[in-house]
Order: structure tokens, then sequence, then C-alpha cells
């Protein structure tokens, strides 16, 4: 019998968010966090609370014998998702809109690179940075810009619909990531890379069982579990009707070729390689997993634009900017009740208050639920008082 809880629109905030050292206090045998900005506070909890185990998902930090990291192997779909983009593409220049500049985008962008080269060597791609995983209308404005730069397939790294949706405006196909996005933005996205977490989780979570998670050691390295397309960890999803036959033949066979072998399930990463500036990475040698997961460079054909800014960005704490396709202009409009909106440009969207708090429109901060109430929604415009029988003590509780 396995008990779970589950808390929604944690913030990347220092100081940190208190749910981990609370779930640690709590008792609780496993904590997962689930994005990169977390990974410091999980390594601080970890230290405080030694019997409650944290799993840090693309994290790449080691830490205490209770603190581990996970992924899943993304850039094996996303190597197989650029190879097809470069033979569906007719003027053989790609582009990519990434997010954050950190070792696993890099990692996964550069798959992406290497299999359009793999499929056309003298392929030409684009990246611009955002900076953000949701600037909707600064990927927007992107977008627009790869396409006079003669970008038709663009991967829309984000994981956001709307980048699909404008790219498709636009007349650009694209590749999507983490979901199927041809079921809710059409058949102009070719393919997509996606993940199963289960192949992850469900090892660790038997471990803790077993009380063996200490010692693990993995081929990415102690208390490193990386599961990918050989368990079902990272797959590839079916293709759109605007890939030929013959391309879906070529994609099918390149993936008999490099889904096997190497050091870890595959090849990607077992050729020569010289980054963008010049320097050999390797000459051919697979590179290991810790090199994988600290890279922070791209293939020779990538032309790096770095971090992109939208001209006119105005909008005010407590606002989001909404994009206009057409003009490139931003209106201003106030977050609604239970969220809000920390800065002051154009944001895409307000973020929804977390558990433990609550706002009523246009505000800059969610307020903590008073003492004797608690918020167990996100995106609350008021908190509840507790039930008879039950406590809040302090302020910004989600559960009495």
């Amino acid at each position: 019998h396995v008990v779970t809880k589950i808390k929604e629109n944690v913030p990347f905030s220092d100081p940190c968010d208190p749910i981990f050292t609370t779930w640690g206090s709590q008792g609780f045998d496993l904590v997962v966090g689930t994005s990169s900005g977390y990974q410091d506070c999980m390594i601080s909890a970890a230290a405080q609370y030694p019997n409650t185990t944290f799993l840090h998902v693309s994290g790449w930090k080691t830490a205490t014998p209770n603190f581990g990291v996970g992924y899943a192997r993304l850039y094996q779909p996303m190597y197989l998702a650029g190879y097809t983009a470069a033979l569906v593409s007719q003027t053989g220049v790609l582009g990519v809109v990434a997010p954050v500049q950190i070792p696993e985008i890099y990692r996964q962008i550069s798959a992406w690179v290497l299999g359009a080269m793999a499929a056309r060597p003298d392929i030409t791609v684009h990246v611009a940075w955002t900076g953000s995983w949701s600037d909707t209308p600064l990927e927007g404005f992107m977008l627009s810009q790869l396409r006079s730069l003669d970008v038709d397939v663009v991967n829309v790294r984000s994981g956001i619909l709307t980048g699909h949706l404008v790219a498709s405006q636009l007349g650009m196909m694209s590749t999507g990531f983490s979901s199927d996005f041809r079921m809710v933005a059409g058949e102009s996205v070719l393919v997509s890379a996606t993940y199963n977490w289960g192949a992850l989780y469900t090892p660790v979570a038997l471990l803790v069982l077993n009380h063996t998670f200490a010692e693990y050691v993995g081929p990415a390295g102690v208390r490193n579990w990386w599961p990918g397309w050989d368990v079902g960890a990272s797959a590839l999803t079916d293709f759109s009707f605007m890939v030929p036959p013959a391309v879906a033949t070529q994609v099918e066979e390149e993936t008999r070729r490099v889904m096997h072998g190497g050091l870890h399930g595959d090849t990607v990463f077992c050729r020569p390689i010289t980054d963008n500036t010049g320097q050999v990475i390797t000459g051919g040698t697979c590179l290991n997993d810790s090199v994988l997961l600290s890279m922070t460079w791209l293939p020779s054909v990538a032309v790096d634009h770095g971090l992109w800014n939208l001209p006119g960005r105005v909008c005010d704490v407590g606002t989001y900017g909404e994009f206009n396709l057409s003009t490139f202009s931003i209106r201003c409009l106030p977050c609604l009740p239970g969220t809000m909106s920390v800065n002051s440009d154009a944001v895409s969207r307000c973020v929804g208050c977390p558990q433990g708090t609550y706002s009523a429109g246009n505000a800059s901060q969610c307020t903590p639920c008073a003492a004797g109430t608690y918020g167990a929604m996100v995106n609350a415009t008021e908190c509840l008082p507790c039930l008879p029988g039950t406590i809040a003590s302090s302020t910004g509780a989600w559960e009495c």
C-alpha cells in the first residue's frame, strides 16, 4: 500500500519553498522534484532529513546518500526528430526555439542537430534562446525572425502548444517535445519526442522500499538514473501525414542503426563531433554520461543567436502581455484572480498561485493563507477555514 501526495505550482524561489523540508519532517519515504529549478533546495532538504530520499528530475549535482538525480534519455528521440526535420525541409535551413541554457537543453538540441546533420550534412540550424520556460510572446517573435532566415522546419523545445500554432501560421513545420503536439496543433507537427516517467519512478521507488537507494550505481553514476529507448523511457510519436512514406522509411532505418550499441544503448554521440566554435569534442569515441550531463555546446552547423529580447516589453507586475502576431505588438492585461505575475515585462501568462496561497487578481504576488485557514488547490481566489477538529497553526498551510 503506497500513499502519495502531490503539490503543484511550487515556485523556484530563494528562500526555498518549504514543501521539501515539510515532507522531510513528516517522514516521507520519497520526495520527487520535477524541474531543474528545485535542485539546490532539494539538496539542502536532503542534508536536513537523511531518512527521506529525494529524487531530483533533470538534475546533475551529487550530494548526500539520500539524494539522487534522474531523467529519461530524451536526446535519443530528439536525434530522430532532427533527422526527420532535415529530410522534410525544402530550404535546408532549420531552426530551434530553445528555453533555458542548461546542460539538459544543450544535450537535447545538440542531438536534434546531429540527427539533422546525419540526414543532410549541408544543413544549417539557427538556435535562439528565450531564457524562459514559458515566454510565449518572445517565442512568437523569435519564430517570425527564424522564418525570415528561410527556416521551414523548427523545433519548439519549450513544449508549449502556442509555439507550434504560431509556426504553422508562419508557414513552418515543427517537431515537438514531451507530448504528441500533432494531436492538438495539427499535421504541421511532423513528429514529437516523448517520455514515459514510469520507467524512471518505478525502479527508484522499489529501491527506496528495499532500503538500497544509497548503494545504487548505474551507467550514469552513483544514484543517477537515466533510462532510455530500450526500456520505453523515451520514444518517438507517429509521423504526421506531411512526412512522406519514403522519409518515414529512412527514419525507421536510422532508428535501427542508431538505437543500439554505444555506451548507453545508442550511438547518437558516438561519432566525430566539432562544436560551433571549431573545438573538437570527440574524434568518434562515444561521449560518456558525465560529459553528456554537463555539456554546454552545440554542433558545428548550429548558428547560436544567444538570448533574444522582445522590444517594447513594458507590462507592469501583476499583468501579462498578449502577443499579436500580425502587428508584433503587446497588449497588457491584468492577472486573473488566483494568479500572479512577478516580472515587470510582457510574460506570456500569469503564474497560478501555489497551494497555501491565493490572490484576488491583478497581483504581483500571492498572499499566504492566514493561520486557521488553508488552500488545498492551486489558482485559489480565497482560503478556506479549517474544519472542526483540525488546525493550521501557521500561515501558508495547504492542509489542516
